[in-house]
C-alpha cells in the first residue's frame, strides 16, 4: 500500500462576503414576501430562534419564508451559491438548507442580537454547519447595527462589516458572532443555515 497522503490540503478561512450575491431587484422581491407573513418576537434557543424571548439577548421581529411556489427562486438561486460558497471556503460535507429567517431590527429600544453562536446541541442527525445572511437594507439607511464575528480565535478583535444591500455573509455556524444595537433606521435581513450530518 502506498504512503498515506491528505486528499485534499487547502487552508480554508470558513468565512465569505459574497459582494452583490443578489441583485437590487431581487432583493425586492424578497422584501415583497413580507406581506405573505406575521412577524414573532425572535427568541433564543430552541432552534431558528424559536426559543424563549430574552429582550436583553435579543431584542429583534422575525418571520419565517417557506418553499413555496412564490420563493422557489430564492431557493434554488440560495443552493447554487452555498455550493460555490462551500467549494472555495469551506469545504464541509452539507446536505441542505433550512427555511429563511426574515429578521427585522428597529432603532426603537436599539434592538440587537448580543455574542451567540449558531450551532448547538440538537438529537437530530443534522446539524448547522454554515450560517448565511443576506443584507436587505443599505447601511446608509440605519446607524448601528454592524454585524461583529470572532475569526480564528480573535475574541479581543471581532471583525466589524456592514455589508452592502444584496451582499451575502457566510461563516462557520461555531464562529461566535453579534448584530450591534440599531440607533437609527431599520435593519432587515434575510438569515439561513445550511445543515449536514454530523460527523459523530
Amino acid at each position: 500500500m502506498p504512503y498515506p497522503v491528505q486528499k485534499y490540503v487547502r487552508e480554508l478561512n470558513q468565512f465569505c462576503i459574497a459582494n452583490e450575491a443578489f441583485t437590487q431587484e431581487e432583493i425586492d422581491k424578497i422584501i415583497d414576501l413580507e406581506d405573505l407573513q406575521k412577524f414573532q418576537r425572535g427568541g433564543v434557543g430552541g432552534g431558528g430562534g424559536a426559543g424563549q424571548v430574552n429582550k436583553k439577548v435579543r431584542d429583534s421581529d422575525v418571520m419565517w419564508i417557506n418553499h413555496e411556489p412564490n420563493s422557489d427562486w430564492l431557493f434554488q438561486k440560495f443552493a447554487h451559491l452555498t455550493a460555490m460558497v462551500n467549494y472555495d471556503h469551506f469545504m464541509y460535507e452539507i446536505d441542505g438548507f433550512e427555511n429563511f429567517q426574515y429578521t427585522v431590527y428597529k432603532a426603537k429600544n436599539k434592538q440587537h442580537y448580543d455574542w451567540h453562536i449558531d450551532a448547538g446541541n440538537t438529537y437530530s442527525k443534522f446539524e448547522r454547519k454554515i450560517s448565511a445572511t443576506i443584507v436587505l437594507t443599505d447601511p446608509e439607511d440605519y446607524e448601528g447595527g454592524e454585524f461583529q464575528c470572532v475569526l480564528h480565535g480573535r475574541v479581543d478583535e471581532p471583525m466589524t462589516i456592514k455589508p452592502k444591500r444584496g451582499d451575502a455573509i457566510f461563516f462557520a455556524s461555531w464562529m461566535p458572532h453579534r448584530v450591534a444595537p440599531v440607533t437609527k433606521g431599520t435593519r432587515k435581513s434575510l438569515v439561513c443555515w445550511v445543515m449536514g450530518e454530523r460527523s459523530c
